[in-house]
């Protein structure tokens, strides 16, 4: 009979394995609005080391529905006026993250993002389809909420695996530097995304998280950067071997049966213990949101977008890394102590050569 200690690794991956699959399954068969979102949702909720009290995710909802019609109303009344919707856009975006260095949960800081983001900029493309974003992202919250639930009663978290879950305390940053860095990355980017007019909203959202993970990396920078673009390969990876094995046997149960294999397999590399085993929730979340939206409808491109839409990342990915490298040369993490040293001679010398 398996002890706690060894069960608990085989739970969490489970749990991840078939809470992922069964949702995605059931949300693609019922014609779910925003399947692809709804699954990113649990991808995120059942990495925790425990289900999500109701208190946190009734202020989730809340949260979401407040952020969501807000940026819709704003981003609509704003929408004919270039430079004041720039200007808000901005702010947004230096809103949440000032949010997010004051201890906020990573989901939180989606949906803050998404708010900044993704909705405004979809605003501009269609307000009847931004108000659908805004209408069922909070729903599908729940529902995700309410799915992780059930996963882990079925598949109850031990003391070991909650233990194994458990992330180490992040190093402490001046907030306000923290918020400069992405700031200085991420509304660049933003601008240029509405200049050019282009469509790949989640290539918007991947540059914001991306920015927000890297900005307090400073030695480690290059090595969380190599994680990610592994992470985010291999789960494009997997999401074309999955849309292959599609077109080769275009059947809906080939598409879902690919798909619960590739979760599996993540799931496996999730509970590995490997040094790189916190990567796999990534890897897992991008074949979701690469898959789901190529075969959510199907379509006679979907191919193509699925390619394009691993280059969009690849690029956006390689964008944040390069906009860091001039970010630290120019604005660095921790201030540099000898230019402080430098100014003080100055102010000495001002002082003495002062008149009496």
């Amino acid at each position: 009979m398996p002890t706690e200690a060894t069960s608990a690794p085989d739970n969490r991956g489970l749990r991840l394995a078939v809470g992922v699959g069964g949702h995605f399954a059931l949300a693609i068969l019922l014609g779910w609005p925003l399947a692809t979102i709804c699954t990113v949702f649990v991808t995120l909720f059942l990495q925790a080391p425990g289900p999500m009290p109701p208190k946190a995710i009734k202020g989730l909802f809340m949260m979401a529905v407040v952020f969501l019609t807000a940026s819709w109303v704003i981003s609509s009344a704003l929408s004919p006026y270039p430079v004041a919707f720039l200007l808000g856009l901005a702010l947004a975006v230096a809103s949440a993250f000032y949010w997010s260095t004051k201890g906020t949960g990573m989901l939180a800081v989606v949906l803050a993002l998404m708010a900044a983001l993704m909705l405004p900029t979809l605003v501009l493309t269609s307000q009847k389809l931004a108000l659908i974003l805004v209408i069922w992202v909070p729903l599908n919250l729940v529902l995700a909420w309410l799915w992780t639930v059930a996963m882990f009663h079925l598949f109850p978290p031990t003391s070991s695996g909650v233990a194994a879950a458990q992330k180490p305390p992040a190093p402490h940053h001046d907030p306000s530097r923290l918020v400069w860095r992405m700031s200085l990355v991420t509304i660049p980017f933003a601008f240029y995304f509405y200049l050019v007019g282009s469509g790949a909203l989640v290539t918007l959202l991947f540059v914001a998280i991306l920015s927000q993970q890297l900005s307090a990396a400073t030695a480690a920078g290059p090595t969380v950067a190599r994680g990610m673009l592994k992470a985010n390969v291999l789960g494009g990876i997997a999401a074309m071997i999955c849309y292959e094995l599609t077109v080769i046997a275009p059947l809906m149960l080939v598409a879902l049966l690919a798909f619960a294999t590739a979760a599996f397999v993540f799931a496996r590399w999730f509970v590995s213990g490997r040094a790189d085993a916190s990567l796999a929730g990534s890897g897992l979340t991008t074949t979701v949101i690469l898959f789901g939206g190529s075969i959510a409808p199907f379509g006679d491109d979907a191919d193509v977008a699925l390619v394009d839409r691993l280059l969009q990342i690849g690029n956006a990915l390689m964008f944040v890394l390069i906009a860091y490298v001039v970010v630290d040369a120019f604005f660095p993490l921790t201030p540099d102590p000898k230019a402080k040293t430098k100014r003080r001679p100055r102010a000495r010398l001002r002082r003495r050569t002062a008149p009496s």
